[in-house]
C-alpha cells in the first residue's frame, strides 16, 4: 500500500489522503461522526487540525489517531 505522504481536510468532513505511490483516496467521515470513535471530529476546528506520521492520521495533539488502513476501510465501506 505505501505510506501516507500528506492528508488534507476537505469540505463536508472528508479527507484527501495522498500516498507515496502517487495514489490518493478521499474518505467521507460524515456518516461516522455520531459514533463514539469519531465523535470528537464533529468539531470542525478539530477535524481541520489533521496531520500524518506516514502510517497514522492524527487530529490535534493526538486527540484521535487512526491507522490509514482503517480509513481506507471506511472509504470502501468495510468499516
Amino acid at each position: 500500500m505505501g505510506y501516507v505522504r500528506s492528508v488534507f481536510p476537505l469540505e463536508g468532513y472528508r479527507l484527501l489522503i495522498e500516498l507515496n505511490t502517487g495514489s490518493s483516496i478521499t474518505v467521507d467521515l460524515s456518516p461516522k461522526l455520531k459514533t463514539a470513535r469519531f465523535a470528537e471530529l464533529s468539531d470542525q476546528a478539530v477535524f481541520n487540525n489533521v496531520k500524518t506520521d506516514s502510517e497514522t492520521v492524527i487530529w490535534g495533539d493526538g486527540v484521535l489517531k487512526i491507522p490509514v488502513f482503517e480509513l481506507i476501510d471506511v472509504a470502501v465501506g468495510g468499516m
